[in-house]
């Protein structure tokens, strides 16, 4: 949006525009907008007599995209997802959840406060190295995942009434043995064949082909000898090396810096721990007999019956409050007294220490003089930031910008998506890497990016001079590989002919072996292979499919990954559910889960119809 208001800023005609849009706004008031929306007018999805509004919907829908972004390296945009078909997820995601929640309320289901928060504790991704409940690790979590405690809290507890409601509806639900066996048998039924491959590469290669030959393969497969998109680019470049150009970092600002982050460089005493956990007064008494007796702790674990806890590294304040003062008081290789806490009695081990440090000025130096500069440099690069900004705001080109700044200016005469030039070789001293050619390739010809970073060393701003369309090479160009294509091309169909031959003749009544071996070829027998085939079999889903649909001594012939293959089914073995009982149980949890995601979908849909609901996409097609 900022590349469209820099552009018009340029025209004054524009500007005479934005004028009298202001007058315009001053006289009419504002007034409509707020009352309706920044969305439009009513609600964008109603489910019953529930409503959302548009930004409710975009909250969600946003958080949906931030949930995907790692898959995408972080650029995954707001239309990319649309076409993706998130936005309808989202909302299928809010009519199928308010549909549930509606229904549960109507049946009465409820759940206590107590249950949600046992439900949240049970967690583990929430508990710490000592096995209890971490409120700060659930905090950390929702605040990744811009949720609310509260929102998160209300979210869980209707996530349990959801669970009541479905459990209700399919709860020990199990399909009959007279849908389950069949399907089973049919699924794990295995089949075996006999084959010959054919590779394309052991074809006689052809003699190069005529220009009238080749002229004829080059216009028919052109798009198989495609120049790529090139773009033209002028880029400016605000880099953290051109700004930190002439700063100094003095005596005092590395003393000031040092006394600020002076807790960053103390380092507390760290213990190496270990430590058993006992139920009762009597297991703590016995341990501190043998404590007193000098017995190591593996012994006592062992003759009380329970296991040794490694804690590892730890500062002090990691520990209960309780046990924090024992296990730091004694020597290396001695053992606490037990300690009780509200977890039980410990008896703790520590193994070994390592001591208080602070690291001095000296030691710490270089670092400190290194991030000043770089801080410094920052601080530049923001005011520059501005700047530039303000520039072409008013209507400065990129050339005008960098000249009144004295920043460098790079331009690249043609590259591709991949940085590489006409020549196939890659643009030398490109900026900004990956992120550079990304932002390069989705700006609009003739428009200016927003700034952007640069791998960690600024920002740059390009703009897209002009574009070439992806085109057809010359055929001068591609002769060499337009011959190799079209030699593979011929020797491919040479593999297929011998195929087809091999597959008449076992039609005819010779055995697959006899044919292979009259021709140098070698038959194989097939590992046992089900209607996925899979890896193992090795053989085309062509071929599977034909086979699972013919009985023994059916061939078919299909094409493989490097020619043709020829098979003929040998064997069917049906499958024994009594031999292997654990994959037919797999089975059938899978067909009577089926069955309940089946039934509920029934029953949302009957909702559906009951309560009403309607989706206003059209508010929903703005990018927000």
């Amino acid at each position: 949006m900022l590349d469209s208001f820099r552009n018009a800023s340029k025209s004054w005609v524009i500007k005479v525009l934005f004028g009298l849009l202001v007058l315009s706004f001053l006289a009419w008031g504002v007034e409509d907008v707020a009352r309706n929306g920044l969305f439009g007018r009513g609600p964008a999805i109603t489910v019953g007599d529930r409503d959302f509004a548009a930004a409710e919907v975009m909250v969600e829908f946003k958080r949906d995209m931030d949930q995907l972004q790692p898959q995408f390296g972080g650029k995954l945009s707001m239309a990319d997802a649309r076409k993706l078909g998130l936005m309808d997820r989202t909302i299928d995601s809010i009519v199928t959840r308010t549909l549930v929640d509606e229904a549960a309320r109507g049946l009465s289901l409820a759940t206590s406060d107590d249950e949600v928060i046992a439900k949240v504790a049970a967690e583990p991704s929430f508990r710490n190295q000592l096995g209890q409940f971490d409120r700060d690790l659930l905090r950390q979590a929702l605040s990744r995942a811009g949720w609310s405690e509260q929102e998160f809290m209300r979210q869980e507890k209707d996530n349990i009434l959801r669970t009541q409601l479905a459990e209700s509806l399919s709860g020990g639900l199990t399909a009959p043995q007279a849908l389950t066996e069949p399907l089973i048998r049919w699924k794990r039924e295995t089949r075996q064949a006999e084959t010959v491959s054919i590779k394309a590469s052991s074809m006689p290669q052809p003699a190069a082909p005529d220009a009238a030959t080749l002229e004829q393969y080059y216009k028919a497969n052109a798009n198989s000898f495609m120049a790529p998109e090139f773009r033209a680019i002028t880029a400016l470049l605000l880099r953290t090396t051109d700004a930190g150009r002439g700063l100094t970092v003095t005596d005092e600002m590395l003393t000031e810096a040092y006394k600020a982050r002076e807790d960053e460089f103390h380092s507390p005493e760290r213990r190496t721990v270990s430590q058993i956990v006992l139920a009762d007064d009597a297991s703590a008494d016995k341990a501190a007999e043998m404590v007193k007796a000098g017995k190591d702790i593996k012994v006592i674990a062992k003759d009380l019956g329970v296991n040794v806890i490694e804690l590892g590294l730890v500062e002090k304040g990691d520990l209960p409050d309780e046990l924090a003062g024992p296990v730091f008081d004694v020597g290396q290789g001695a053992l606490t007294q037990p300690v009780k806490s509200a977890l039980g009695w410990h008896v703790a081990k520590v193994t070994a220490i390592t001591a208080e440090k602070t690291r001095s000025l000296a030691e710490v130096r270089e670092m400190l003089a290194a991030d000043i500069l770089r801080e410094k440099s920052m601080d530049r690069i923001t005011e520059l930031t501005n700047q530039v900004e303000d520039s072409l705001g008013g209507g400065a080109t990129l050339e005008e910008t960098a000249t009144r700044f004295q920043l460098p200016l790079v331009r690249i005469a043609a590259m591709d998506a991949k940085g590489r030039a006409p020549n196939g070789k890659p643009v030398t001293d490109l900026p900004g890497g990956e992120s550079f050619l990304d932002v390069a390739f989705h700006t609009e010809q003739g428009t200016e990016s927003q700034l952007t970073e640069m791998d960690g060393n600024g920002l740059f701003l390009l703009r897209v001079d002009s574009i070439t369309p992806p085109q057809p090479k010359v055929l001068s160009e591609v002769r060499t590989e337009a011959v190799a294509a079209w030699q593979a091309e011929q020797r491919q169909a040479a593999a297929k002919a011998l195929a087809d031959k091999i597959a008449e003749r076992v039609k005819a009544g010779e055995p697959l072996a006899k044919v292979a071996q009259s021709l140098s070829l070698k038959a194989e027998t097939s590992a046992p292979f089900t209607r996925e085939g899979g890896e193992a079999s090795k053989m085309p889903p062509a071929i599977v499919t034909a086979l699972f649909d013919g009985k023994p001594g059916r061939v078919e012939a299909a094409p493989s990954r490097d020619g043709w293959m020829v098979a003929q089914l040998d064997k069917v073995m049906a499958f024994d559910a009594k031999a292997d009982a654990k994959a037919a149980e797999q089975i059938r949890k899978r067909t009577n889960s089926a069955v309940s995601v089946d039934l509920i979908d029934q029953y949302i849909a009957a909702l559906n119809v009951e309560m009403g609901v309607k989706v206003d996409r059209s508010q929903l097609s703005r990018e927000e």
